[in-house]
């Protein structure tokens, strides 16, 4: 996602965080910081707040959950992820099977 500085085309730098369940590794939040003015000073410290004060702003209690730091350019596209707690490594879950109109809702 390519952004303009003074009428030069700037490619960003992108800091990802999740806060996730550290029992559990569901991931409850994501947040993305772009900085396109890499003269800015932007690091994990301030996209890890930034992560948390929207977690709360969405009415997660983050008193109880965990921060790790991603590097996006490694997610796919329409991928699910949790957090193995065990490694504290960023996992791809299985895709859940979409029901077929034919068959019955379970719940």
């Amino acid at each position: 996602m390519p952004g303009m500085i003074n009428g030069k085309p700037v490619e960003p730098k992108i800091f990802m965080a999740v806060l996730y369940d550290p029992n559990t590794g569901h991931i409850a939040h994501y947040h993305r910081v772009l900085q396109f003015d890499l003269k800015a000073k932007v690091g994990k410290a301030y996209v890890e707040e930034r992560a948390k004060e929207m977690a709360t702003r969405h009415g997660w209690d983050i008193s109880k959950l965990k921060t790790l730091h991603v590097d996006h350019s490694k997610l796919k596209k329409g991928g699910r992820y949790g957090v193995d707690h065990k490694s504290r490594a960023l996992v791809e879950l299985q895709p859940q099977p979409v029901p077929r109109s034919d068959s019955p809702l379970r719940l």
